[in-house]
């Protein structure tokens, strides 16, 4: 990870010259646009950003109009995004507006990294099957969260990581899809790795490491926890699975 100077560029509103104009040297671009209309939450989410470097463009976004149009000229690397927000300048702000901006948008982009920061996590819990069926990283923060936590799950989506612990406590059960499940079964009873799942189930090694983080999730393993304990995630994922049922 790239040195905390200079900081990063913020831009508003989008032009395509400044998401390009301070890039580290010899480091990976990263571009990231926040969609806030608060101006006090919005200097907190910068501050927030700034830990991850000189090699990151930031793009602000007041309005859902605002956002669609810009991740239609160019795709980010991670998308944080408010619930309420008004659709164009001047509207009413509404967390319904919000959900159906986001439903629409993992419609759209699959594989679009997300993190949601929002005062409204649990209008989240209704669109919980689209969640499951996005492909790209996505986490759930509140704006009360303390900052740390923030930025590990902002970093975690824009790793591709899916982190939802904070609305799935609202949904009781464990719901697992037939291709997890599988997943669970090649891996902990076969012991097959991500490549020879892949074949067996006739999808890409991308698409099982996807299958891995949604399993993560719903079982309530997260790859920080794992990592501070000193513990193999798979192995966990296996043990957890056997406590709950999932396989024998």
């Amino acid at each position: 990870m790239a040195a905390i100077a200079p900081a990063p560029v913020f831009a508003t509103p989008y032009s395509p010259k400044t998401m390009t104009s301070k890039v580290a040297s010899g480091s990976e671009q990263r571009t990231i646009f926040v969609v806030e209309d608060h101006p006090t939450t919005l200097a907190g989410i910068h501050s927030i950003l700034e830990r991850f470097g000189s090699n990151i463009a930031l793009e602000t976004l007041t309005t859902l109009q605002a956002a669609r149009e810009a991740i239609r000229r160019l795709r980010p690397d991670l998308l944080v995004l408010d619930l309420q927000l008004p659709e164009g300048p001047g509207e009413q702000a509404a967390t319904e507006f919000g959900i159906q901006f986001l439903k629409s948008l993992m419609k759209d982009y699959p594989e679009l990294n997300i993190a949601i920061h929002t005062s409204y996590p649990d209008a989240l819990v209704r669109i919980i099957p689209d969640i499951d069926n996005h492909r790209g990283g996505f986490t759930v923060t509140s704006k009360d969260s303390a900052t740390d936590k923030a930025f590990e799950r902002f970093k975690a989506a824009l790793q591709g990581y899916t982190h939802t612990r904070d609305i799935r406590s609202l949904k009781a059960g464990l719901e697992l899809k037939p291709e997890w499940l599988e997943t669970l079964d090649l891996a902990c009873k076969d012991g097959y790795q991500d490549r020879a799942i892949a074949k067996h189930l006739h999808v890409s090694e991308s698409m099982v490491r996807n299958y891995w983080s949604k399993i993560y999730d719903v079982l309530g393993i997260y790859p920080e926890d794992a990592k501070e304990e000193g513990r193999n995630l798979r192995i966990v994922t296996c043990l957890k699975a056997r406590d709950e049922g999932l396989i024998e």
